[in-house]
């Protein structure tokens, strides 16, 4: 996915992209954190729910949602997985493959589910957050929030520059593709895999020197200060529907502590 799509997306119309940036970063990151405090796998459902729900209303095919839960989801299920079969002392089965038992706990079975459950859903109010509001936004709401900023331009060049290192990757496979690679054999392949990614992070790195030292010759040191993004106030009717939000979010942890 090139940075001008993602841009195109963050920039629609529909009701939650007009919100302001600022309340969208704060909530939405606020949420993640709070999803991985809940101590209930019902809370943490609730949220996942009003998330995909949120996702619903900003007309966007549902198909970007899917490509971006589908990595975390494999890992997320080798989280629950492994829990499983090592997290534990009250067996609820024991299942036998072979000459081997594996034991599978009723501890590993709850605490591997709300692992599950809290990564599915950081992941989806971050794919949310990020459909729905220009990276720079995010980044100048984080630096409004004191974070360091030597962190908040790492971010913004991490971002900037890694669709480029993804193109030149896939055009690096194109060519080896072009030349047969495909044909070879699986250790060939597995070998000449590693070669690119050698050679793309060889050229990452040297970009980054670059660009590095062309930022040292126009100025830039860690304490330089730029114009303020944010030059307007927030809406009112936005900073009612963030505190809507918060105190949602809010009400749940409660609950989540005193049941």
């Amino acid at each position: 996915m090139e940075i001008s799509v993602l841009d195109k997306m963050a920039r629609a119309d529909s009701p939650l992209h007009l919100w302001d940036g600022r309340v969208k970063t704060v909530i939405f990151l606020g949420g993640i954190i709070l999803s991985t405090a809940f101590q209930h796998w019902y809370f943490i459902a609730i949220v996942w729910m009003s998330s995909i729900l949120l996702f619903s209303k900003l007309h966007l095919p549902w198909r970007n949602l899917w490509v971006r839960l589908y990595i975390p989801f494999g890992v997320a299920w080798l989280v629950f997985v492994s829990l499983l079969f090592t997290n534990g002392s009250h067996t609820l089965m024991v299942l036998n493959i072979g000459k081997l038992a594996f034991p599978v706990y009723i501890e590993g079975m709850q605490l591997g589910f709300l692992m599950l459950l809290r990564i599915m859903t950081a992941v989806t109010l971050g794919s949310l957050l990020s459909f729905s509001t220009p990276m720079i936004e995010i980044l100048e709401t984080l630096r409004l929030c004191k974070v360091p900023s030597i962190i908040i331009d790492l971010a913004a060049m991490m971002y900037r520059y890694v669709f480029i290192l993804e193109e030149t990757a896939r055009s690096m496979r194109r060519a080896q593709l072009s030349r047969m690679g495909d044909q070879m054999s699986w250790l060939r392949q597995a070998r000449d895999v590693g070669k690119v990614a050698g050679h793309v992070l060889i050229k990452s790195l040297d970009r980054s020197t670059r660009i590095y030292k062309a930022m040292l010759s126009r100025g830039y040191s860690e304490t330089s200060t730029g114009a303020e993004f944010f030059t307007n106030s927030i809406p009112s009717a936005d900073w009612k529907n963030g505190l809507l939000l918060a105190s949602l979010l809010i009400l749940l942890l409660s609950l989540d502590i005193l049941t």
